[in-house]
């Protein structure tokens, strides 16, 4: 099937040209002026990448928070809230509580919401207006925007991209011939560079030369699972649907756990009873002691007493490395409230 589409995969150049033209505009527009972007009364940092699929942007936002937090900070995210069965700004977080279910608030802000109990988060297409709502509302004195290096409309006090190292050169070439959702060289626009998935692989070639055009700090960064959790010597049957799915596979052979099947569904997937009762089957089938996935994809079925009898959600935290965390601490230190 990958050889049939690599072969048809020529025709889709020409709408990557189009794409291609698209974004230079858009982004030239906002450079001259003619675009204006709006500026929040308080430090804003923006985590984004310029790739589609998973470079590790959830655990980002999330570890970011994280070092703010310890800094006596009261951080606020806006995310678009990808795949929500709703419209407008929803509140998913007053930072106390939950105020509404994944469904309405999408996978990833829910389980930032749940990762984060004392950080307000909130959903909106218009990140300004989430933003705005965030700081009147709640009294935060940072906004971390979720994906929004492309959202241009609201300015930034930091810009952090992030890349996956384990992306092969073909990626970087523009939707939807390759993954790049604008011209690689806008990752000068950028403030700090994460190479994620640093601890596996090295930037592929198209990466490390824009990576050369790029004066800014460049940092590492990998993924592990949380400490708590042992996998060893533990057959598994595993499923997610994740942007990466093979980072996720390879994180649990590294902790020990021995995988005898694995199903892979597409990114946001939503699950159903049926699928969960065919994996289960499948697991048993092959005698493995459980099912695991993501902590993403626990987040769908938690509410099921078929899935919490016999699925284990494996959580992952960022791992900094190489002292990646002490630039993102001065980094975030310099903005000031």
């Amino acid at each position: 099937m990958n050889t049939l589409i690599n072969k048809f995969r020529i025709f889709l150049f020409p709408l990557s040209l189009f794409y291609w033209g698209i974004t230079i505009f858009r982004n030239l527009f906002y450079t001259i002026g003619f675009f204006v972007s709006k500026r929040l009364p308080v430090p804003t940092i923006s985590v984004g990448n310029i790739t589609v699929g998973g470079t590790g942007k959830t655990p980002t936002v999330i570890a970011i928070t994280q070092i703010l937090l310890e800094m006596d900070r009261y951080p606020g995210i806006v995310s678009r809230g990808y795949g929500r069965k709703s419209s407008g700004c929803i509140t998913v977080s007053d930072g106390k509580i939950l105020l509404t279910s994944w469904e309405e608030a999408g996978d990833e802000p829910f389980m930032m919401a749940k990762r984060l109990p004392n950080v307000p988060v909130v959903v909106d297409e218009q990140k300004y207006r989430g933003a705005k709502y965030a700081i009147d509302n709640f009294n935060v004195d940072t906004i971390i925007l979720d994906d929004a290096f492309q959202h241009r409309s609201v300015e930034r006090d930091l810009d952090i991209v992030l890349f996956n190292c384990r992306d092969p050169k073909e990626y970087y070439r523009m939707l939807p011939y390759g993954r790049l959702r604008e011209p690689i060289r806008s990752v000068m626009r950028a403030d700090l560079i994460i190479c994620s998935r640093a601890d596996k692989n090295s930037p592929p070639v198209p990466l490390r030369k824009a990576l050369r055009l790029q004066n800014q700090k460049q940092i590492m960064s990998g993924l592990k699972v949380q400490e708590n959790i042992d996998l060893t010597g533990l057959k598994v049957f595993a499923f997610c649907g994740i942007g990466d799915p093979n980072s996720f596979y390879n994180i649990l052979e590294e902790k020990g756990a021995k995988i005898l099947g694995q199903t892979i569904f597409p990114d946001h997937h939503t699950y159903s009873i049926e699928e969960i009762d065919k994996l289960k089957t499948k697991a048993k089938r092959l005698k493995a002691n459980c099912l695991v996935t993501t902590e993403k994809d626990w987040i769908k079925l938690s509410h099921w007493k078929e899935a919490r009898d016999f699925i284990l959600p494996i959580p992952v935290n960022v791992q900094w490395l190489n002292n990646s965390e002490k630039v993102i601490y001065e980094r975030l230190k310099g903005l000031t409230v």
